[in-house]
């Protein structure tokens, strides 16, 4: 038995895609979405790596690894196949080993069993290469989406909308399918048995025809300190009533944020916990909590429908995925306004955009009514931006704001554009976007250059750096200095 062979069981048991073993560090498991986890606290020795690498490499090999090139091989350990990627260094050497299935069946096996063998095999090349999404279209070559970035996978032959259609089949409950033939959008979750993940699935037509669109969650809930939610944040989880916004664009991460704080809530609160989802996508652990779950599509009638119904089941917090209409939004602020907790996500690009869109989204007349309700409900929001690690991976910056007396009266007196300014100073935990960005540079977690390309605001940015220390000239990238 290879040394080797003790990580990839460890490997299998945690359902984690990946492993990396780099010398002088920590041995470290990359789980589905991203996160990361040290299988230990002992750093590892180049010598020990070279010996590891040394065990398990094809004889026919050997002349290019001494040589210093990088090797790339299959390994299989108990029916399970991993690809194994060995690069030699001064420091010694570093493997990196992504889970590519179990070994293919025998003869006999069904049609569905292979069109199901197929797609599992597209969604452990997303989990293998530590991929975010994996999008299908009609005639087109598959794309993943690592660390924001769309890559080509050409070496997957294209497929037809026929053949789009038999490989999602077997996946596809009833009720979503006959949606779909009748010409509509639909969303649904799957759970993938053999590792720690669920996969959420986009169904829709364009102009070609089908496309399907792939996002994997782990199973288990990311906890706050990986997420880097700070204290402020995390407290949210424990009020008794009012409404809590998480904002931001597609996939920035609010569905995490709003997943931990319902996990932090079942394990300090004793409560009744009611979700209406697109498609539920974390599942929670037994805690103190009672906490039941609805899936309901992106059917805008179906969501307020559900809002309605889990109001009158009296839920102590409610759980909504998107508010995407002021229906719904209305229901939720007559939710906070009774008495519940309402955390609910919305789509939007900074924190005063959020109160516009919600304001504006109503009549003019009732406008006034709504700035009341808002000002009197709203207890926080949380704005989310991803951005890129250098190291790989992605981290949030967390812009937030916590309703204060004069921040409220600005909403009420429709002075929305005043909020951000009244922000400022990290009182009462306000941290503006800029703020959140220059943190995260601070921190090291990511460049400059970076933080400048998604900013809001790219004047008061690099004002914001300079009071910070931080001397930057987006004009010449790489040129960042930062005061002692």
């Amino acid at each position: 038995m290879a040394k080797i062979d003790k990580f990839l069981t460890t490997m299998v048991g945690r359902g984690a895609p990946m492993l990396r073993l780099d010398p002088g560090d920590m041995p470290m498991l990359e789980l589905p979405g991203g996160h990361r986890t040290a299988l230990s606290g002992q750093e590892l020795l180049g010598t020990v790596l070279d010996g590891l690498a040394k065990e398990i490499l094809p004889a026919e090999q050997e002349t290019q690894y001494l040589r210093g090139d990088r090797i790339q091989f299959d390994y299989v350990l108990d029916g399970e196949r991993f690809q194994i990627l060995l690069a030699r260094s001064t420091l010694g050497t570093r493997i990196v080993v992504g889970r590519t299935g179990r070994n293919a069946s025998g003869p006999g096996t069904s049609e569905c069993q292979l069109k199901m063998a197929k797609l599992d095999l597209l969604v452990q090349r997303i989990l293998s290469l530590g991929a975010s999404d994996l999008y299908l279209n009609t005639d087109e070559f598959p794309l993943l989406r690592r660390d924001g970035k769309l890559e080509i996978q050409g070496d997957i032959a294209p497929l037809g909308s026929r053949d789009l259609e038999d490989l999602i089949k077997p996946w596809v409950p009833t009720k979503n399918m006959e949606a779909y033939l009748a010409g509509f959008d639909t969303e649904f979750s799957h759970q993938e048995v053999a590792s720690a993940c669920r996969i959420r699935v986009s169904m829709f037509h364009d102009s070609t025809g089908p496309s399907l669109a792939f996002r994997v969650v782990p199973k288990e809930v990311p906890t706050a300190e990986t997420l880097g939610l700070g204290e402020a944040v995390r407290r949210l989880a424990c009020l008794t009533k009012g409404l809590v916004l998480l904002t931001g664009p597609m996939g920035s991460g609010k569905t995490t944020t709003m997943a931990c704080l319902q996990e932090i809530a079942n394990q300090a609160r004793k409560d009744f916990v009611i979700g209406i989802h697109d498609a539920i996508e974390f599942e929670f652990v037994k805690g103190g909590c009672l906490i039941r779950q609805r899936e309901v599509g992106r059917d805008p009638v179906r969501q307020g429908q559900a809002i309605r119904a889990a109001l009158r089941q009296a839920p102590d917090i409610l759980v909504i995925d998107e508010l995407r209409q002021p229906e719904s939004f209305e229901l939720a602020l007559q939710a906070s306004h009774a008495g519940h907790l309402v955390i609910a996500a919305l789509q939007s690009s900074s924190i005063a955009d959020t109160l516009t869109c919600l304001v504006d989204s109503f009549p003019a007349a009732r406008q006034p009514w709504i700035r009341t309700r808002l000002a009197g409900c709203l207890k926080a929001i949380v704005g989310h931006t991803l951005l890129r690690r250098p190291s790989g991976g992605r981290v949030a910056a967390l812009e937030t704001l916590f309703t204060t007396p004069a921040i409220s009266e600005l909403i009420r007196e429709d002075k929305l554009a005043q909020v951000p300014a009244a922000m400022k100073g990290g009182r009462y935990g306000q941290v503006t976007h800029n703020e959140a960005l220059v943190n995260l540079i601070q921190s090291g977690t990511v460049e400059p250059l970076e933080a400048y390309l998604v900013c809001q605001e790219r004047d008061t940015f690099i004002a914001t750096c300079k009071k910070a220390g931080i001397t930057f000239d987006p004009r010449h990238e790489g040129t960042v200095t930062t005061e002692i």
